[in-house]
């Protein structure tokens, strides 16, 4: 199941990338294309049968998971960032382009790079399964996480507010509910990871299921977008 979902979140992602396209062409709202396009590869990376050829020409040290996480950072700045934006809440968007915010983007950059660095992570592994009992590799896990969980947790009070009231369209409504569910979704694989249960068949679908819902929440935010003139 984990295996189909997998190839489901990266045929959509693929998709919306090739939707955004010419947009990318015209110089117009790049941003979205960037988003889809880097989540596209992070969710490629994460499918064992493209890690590991791709890996393998990059010298099996497992560079891949690097780019993965390093995708992801780069991923939820440019979306959090568009949507505390469009959610107009300054707070958020104050806690993600703000000092305090490319502070945590900066540190868990640079913690990625050290303690991967400090890793002996020779030979493919995807998802760094054979040396989850590595004490560096343990914190670049968790590090990987911090900025993702960090953004995520600013978006869902902005999003669910928008859910919730009354005075928004049934369409800005149901994109600020995929936006938050998925945002919601990033939180809760945080702490499950805190558990000492074994939850990683968990994790893994409540990963690609919050991609799921976040590229249908930006699908549908531009749908109300470009529905707009036509009504006015």
């Amino acid at each position: 199941m984990i295996s189909i979902l997998q190839w489901v979140v990266l045929g959509v992602c693929l998709l919306c990338t090739a939707w955004r396209l010419p947009a990318l062409r015209s110089g117009h709202n790049r941003g979205l294309f960037w988003i889809f396009a880097l989540a596209s590869i992070a969710v490629a990376l994460s499918i064992p049968s493209i890690y590991l050829p791709v890996d393998k020409l990059l010298g099996e040290h497992n560079l891949a998971n690097v780019i993965v996480r390093l995708s992801l950072f780069a991923v939820f700045f440019l979306l959090a960032s568009r949507v505390a934006a469009a959610y107009k809440s300054p707070t958020a968007l104050k806690l993600i382009r703000g000092p305090l915010g490319l502070l945590v983007l900066a540190a868990s950059t640079v913690g990625i790079l050290i303690t991967f660095l400090l890793s002996e992570v020779e030979g493919s592994s995807p998802g760094l399964t054979r040396f989850g009992d590595q004490p560096t590799v343990a914190a670049y896990m968790w590090i990987g996480l911090s900025y993702t969980a960090y953004a995520a947790a600013i978006l869902v009070p902005a999003t669910a507010k928008t859910a919730l009231s009354a005075g928004y369209a049934l369409v800005d409504r149901s994109a600020a509910a995929c936006l938050s569910m998925g945002f919601f979704l990033v939180c809760i694989t945080l702490v499950l990871k805190l558990a000492p249960l074994p939850v990683g068949s968990l994790v893994q679908l409540l990963s690609f299921g919050s991609i799921l819902f976040v590229a249908a929440g930006m699908s549908l935010v531009w749908f109300s977008f470009i529905r707009r003139p036509a009504q006015q």
